[in-house]
């Protein structure tokens, strides 16, 4: 009786396990690494500015900014703006060096892969 019950608890316990993994795995795979977040932080930050520019454009052309104001407004966005696209740089150029440091793992990963695989085909020979 007490063997029939830890079989089942075994059973149960493997079911919940097998049925929760591929969700376990695709909220794992849904938060990503954190430099996709800052990135799209700064996007997000340089299309603001952009709009910012734009707009400022219009007011002036419309007459809603004198032209002193106008240039020392745009000025400032274009300074925003140029130390923005630098930290844009600077994260996609972290991101390609993560990129291809974990290329070159997956590469090794690979090679020992292939390494033993032939390793076993050769040791298996009659």
């Amino acid at each position: 009786m007490l063997l029939d019950t830890v079989l089942l608890l075994l059973l149960a316990i493997g079911v919940v396990a097998f049925v929760l993994h591929p969700l376990w795995i695709a909220r794992r795979r849904v938060a990503g690494p954190a430099w996709s977040a800052e990135l799209l932080d700064l996007f997000a930050e340089r299309d603001a500015i952009l709009a910012m520019l734009r707009d400022l454009q219009l007011d002036y052309e419309t007459g809603k900014v004198s032209d002193s104001d106008y240039r020392v407004m745009r000025q400032s966005l274009l300074t925003h703006a140029a130390r923005l696209l630098q930290a844009i740089e600077r994260a996609e150029s972290s991101v390609d060096a993560d990129i291809d440091r974990e290329i070159e793992q997956l590469r090794e990963l690979a090679r020992q892969l292939d390494t033993g695989s032939t390793r076993r085909t050769v040791g298996a020979s009659p």
